[in-house]
C-alpha cells in the first residue's frame, strides 16, 4: 500500500549508474584486491568532483588530440636511446616517444629516463619540458651538441679571474678562533 504500510511490497527497480551524474563517482568503494596489475588507480573514484574531472580531461584542457598530436605516455618506455652513443654528458629529447621522454646522460656514464608531463614535450633547445606545439621534435638530435657547453671548464679572464678554492683559503675561511 501506499504511506509505508507493512507488509506491503515496493519493487523499485535501481536505475543504471550514469558516468556523467555525480552519484557515480561518490558512492564507488575503491578495491585494490580487485586490481589484478596492482597498479594503483590514477585517481580514486568520487575524489574529484565533476566540474574537476572534466576539465582534467586531456582534450579539453590541452590542445590538440591526445595520442595524435601529442604523445600520451603512462609510464617511461623502452627506447633504443644509449648515454654510450651520445658525444657528450647531458639531457637528451627521446624521438622515439616524440620527446615526451628525455635522458639525463651523467658524466660517469650513468642513465636516467624521464617523462614530460602529457601534452608537453622535452624541448632540446632550453632543456625543459614545454607544450607540444612549441617543440620541434624532429629537430632535437640536431641540438644534441648544445650539451658540450654544459660541462666545459671556464676560462680564465685577466678582468675577471675565478677564485682558486685552495687549502689557505680554507685554512682562512673556516679558522677556528679562540
Amino acid at each position: 500500500g501506499v504511506g509505508g504500510a507493512q507488509g506491503s511490497k515496493v519493487s523499485k527497480r535501481a536505475k543504471p549508474l550514469d558516468p556523467d551524474e555525480d552519484d557515480y563517482y561518490y558512492d564507488d568503494p575503491v578495491d585494490e584486491r580487485n586490481n589484478p596489475t596492482n597498479e594503483a588507480p590514477a585517481v580514486p573514484p568520487g575524489f574529484l568532483s565533476p566540474s574537476v574531472r572534466e576539465y582534467l580531461d586531456l582534450g579539453k584542457s590541452i590542445p590538440g588530440r591526445p595520442g595524435t598530436d601529442y604523445p600520451v605516455l603512462g609510464k617511461v618506455p623502452y627506447t633504443n636511446f644509449y648515454c654510450d652513443d651520445q658525444s657528450f654528458p647531458g639531457f637528451f629529447a627521446d624521438v622515439e616517444t616524440r620527446c615526451q621522454a628525455w635522458h639525463y646522460c651523467d658524466i660517469d656514464g650513468r642513465q636516467a629516463t624521464f617523462l614530460c608531463p602529457n601534452g608537453t614535450q622535452f624541448s632540446q633547445a632550453v632543456f625543459v619540458c614545454d607544450w607540444w606545439f612549441n617543440v620541434r621534435c624532429e629537430l632535437s638530435p640536431k641540438l644534441y651538441a648544445i650539451n658540450s657547453r654544459l660541462y666545459g671548464t671556464p676560462t680564465e679572464s685577466p678582468t675577471r679571474p675565478h677564485r682558486l678554492i685552495t687549502k689557505e683559503l680554507l685554512e682562512n675561511i673556516f679558522v677556528r678562533r679562540k
